[in-house]
């Protein structure tokens, strides 16, 4: 009976603890502020890792925001300061880009129930997001890129590569949030034993 009780109580910390900073404007605020500070070093924002992180742990409605802005800021600074040319095609691909991007944070964000209470399903279900998201992602890509491709083709090295990239960042905002989540179940777990 007890060791029932210490299960409840360890997943019921987990779903308050997540909620907690599902919510947190500042989490939202810092991955809006991470994915635009991302333009310096890449051509490209890392969508995929903002979108599966944006829907793993943010509520429903601000994971769309933030994926959603990042896209619009990513565009903003290729067609503004990058000089991405003005063409059909161009906005093609942008368009492409925030369908996939869209794509990925409502996977991520459908958190089945293992994902919503426990540690392990809550990594399971990043794993999963992180994989079948990039393949959304790429795949939508790739499907488009013989109809739309302008001279170079993209094989399998460079799809290697940049799931690389989306693994790195999603790797470095899954370690932060998951100190995070961490810090709040101790709060929580405190605050529940505290008379």
């Amino acid at each position: 009976m007890s060791n029932t009780i210490h299960l409840s109580t360890d997943k019921t910390r987990f779903e308050l603890a997540w909620r907690s900073l599902a919510t947190n404007r500042w989490l939202l605020l810092t991955f809006l502020t991470l994915g635009t500070a991302s333009n310096v070093m890449y051509a490209h924002t890392p969508l995929v890792a903002f979108a599966v992180m944006s829907g793993l742990v943010l509520t429903r409605r601000r994971a769309i925001a933030v994926a959603l802005l990042l896209w619009v800021v990513n565009q903003a600074i290729g067609f503004g300061l990058r000089g991405y040319p003005l063409t059909a095609t161009a906005f093609t691909w942008g368009a492409l880009m925030g369908l996939g991007t869209l794509l990925v944070v409502t996977f991520a964000g459908w958190r089945p129930g293992f994902a919503q209470t426990t540690w392990v399903g809550h990594g399971l279900w990043l794993a999963l997001s992180l994989l079948i998201g990039f393949g959304l992602y790429q795949g939508l890509i790739l499907l488009a890129h013989p109809f739309m491709a302008d001279g170079h083709w993209m094989d399998w090295a460079i799809v290697v590569k940049l799931f690389g990239k989306q693994t790195m960042w999603t790797g470095v905002m899954a370690l932060a949030h998951g100190f995070l989540l961490w810090r709040q179940s101790t709060l929580v777990s405190q605050s529940q034993t505290q008379p």
